[in-house]
């Protein structure tokens, strides 16, 4: 059976990758696999589980890991074969400098309009303080909060790298 990051390791043989290189894909590798045991675990406490509360809760970190776990293997690819193009399976495509004016624009937008969902949502979170005890729903409020905030950093990130130098 081929592991994830089987591609990537292939990449490092077949591109005479530098030690560098070699050593970042060999720890991306090991560190894919044990959170590929994680991966198993939430997978079988997720099925036999009765508690639907826990369920559910264990249901969004497994969505999150599953794509924790994809993107690394994407990352090893695009380390090991040096570019998208060459790689066999996915990997993550390179920071091309320079966004047109529409899609700056709208990188904007978008970030404002996150951060005031943020603040929104952080005025929200307050008026569930009563029920902190007995529902899950600061938490998920929590959760969107932290989701919020990645979704302006990579926001942020497109303003900075996206511009023509």
């Amino acid at each position: 059976m081929q592991t994830t990051f089987d591609n990537a390791l292939m990449g490092l043989r077949a591109t005479g990758a530098s030690v560098d290189i070699r050593d970042l894909v060999e720890f991306l590798a090991r560190h894919g696999a044990e959170e590929g045991k994680l991966l198993a675990t939430y997978e079988e406490l997720a099925s036999t589980t009765s508690n639907e509360g826990a369920k559910y809760l264990i249901g969004l970190i497994l969505e999150d890991e599953r794509r924790h776990h994809r993107l690394l293997a994407e990352m090893a690819n695009a380390m090991a074969w040096g570019s998208t193009s060459g790689a066999p399976g996915p990997a993550l495509p390179g920071i091309s400098q320079g966004i047109d004016k529409e899609l700056s624009a709208h990188t904007k937008r978008l970030r404002e309009a996150e951060e005031a969902d943020s603040r929104e949502l952080r005025q929200f979170r307050k008026r569930l303080r009563p029920f902190a005890d007995t529902t899950s729903w600061a938490l998920i409020i929590d959760l969107m909060l932290l989701d919020t905030e990645k979704h302006a950093t990579i926001l942020r990130f497109l303003e900075k790298h996206g511009h023509s130098r």
